[in-house]
């Protein structure tokens, strides 16, 4: 029996080091998880969040390297670029991107993210199942690190509009953004 007991924790001891050692690095982000809302696991440097589906409302939170290249320009960002200049480089990757149609900006201003000077992005986009999606995008630079938050609700009116719904939480969230001591370089 004590045998059983002993290997038991060996393999259970194990199985969660190999977990771990497999899992996306930490990020360098603090934020509230909002009441009835769940992360979804991803193995970028990210928070997902969504309470009935990513196809009705998301809110994530994402750290990425300057160095790293968008997906669909191939443009990166660097250290000292303008909060404008980064903003015009995020819209031009939605633009860019294959999966959506029918954008249109609705706001690009200057915005305060956790003491940070950045930009508030506010846009509409059909995805390729023609759902109609409204997105809050917050971002700024931070030392080798560009930091996004953003809000994705589907915004229907012959249907529920979980974009109006769930906006407060959005706000909640935001508001309780910060960086973590180690990393806010």
């Amino acid at each position: 029996m004590k045998t059983r007991i002993w290997i038991c924790v060996v393999l259970t001891v194990a199985l969660a080091a190999c977990a771990h050692t497999g899992s996306k690095a930490p990020t360098s982000f603090n934020v509230a998880m909002p009441e009835g809302w769940r992360s979804i696991d991803t193995d970028e440097p990210m928070l997902f969040m969504t309470k009935d589906g990513g196809y009705k409302q998301f809110i994530m939170v994402r750290e990425r390297p300057l160095t790293d290249p968008f997906v669909f320009t191939q443009r990166s960002m660097y250290a000292g670029m303008l909060p404008e200049q980064a903003a015009e480089l995020v819209v031009n990757e939605v633009i860019a991107d294959t999966n959506i149609s029918n954008f249109s900006l609705l706001e690009n201003i200057p915005a305060r993210i956790a003491g940070h000077n950045g930009f508030r992005l506010t846009f509409l986009y059909s995805d390729a199942d023609g759902f109609i999606f409204k997105t809050i995008y917050y971002g700024f630079l931070k030392g080798n690190t560009f930091y996004n938050v953003r809000y994705g609700a589907t915004e229907d009116p012959t249907k529920e509009n979980y974009f109006q719904r769930d906006l407060k939480t959005f706000q909640q969230v935001f508001e309780s953004f910060n960086l973590a001591a180690t990393k806010a370089n």
